[in-house]
């Protein structure tokens, strides 16, 4: 099976079974506080990063964050805090 439709059944056993951990399933971890403050876990990168709009990488997915006036507040070993006037947060699956 391929490693994409593994983990699709994951994702479903845990909704069928409401057994939620994103990490152990790959998936990236998103903590949003209002529209100041934004934790994300399973952090592979920084694709794109400016005042106005952040791009990361975060296993499977590309999670982009638009607003104003953002920045990085903290930044761990796959763990980034951005901090700012959050205005989305949009995912997608990589290309």
């Amino acid at each position: 099976m391929k490693e994409e439709g593994f983990r699709e059944k994951l994702v479903q056993a845990a909704q069928q079974w409401d057994l939620w951990g994103y990490s152990s399933f790959g998936l990236p971890r998103l903590e949003l506080e209002g529209d100041r403050y934004l934790l994300v876990e399973l952090l592979d990168g920084i694709l794109e990063y400016g005042p106005d709009r952040i791009r990361l990488a975060a296993g499977p997915l590309v999670v982009q964050i638009d607003g104003r006036e953002l920045e990085i507040a903290s930044m761990d070993r796959g763990s980034l805090a951005i901090r700012g006037r959050i205005s989305a947060v949009v995912m997608e699956e990589k290309s």
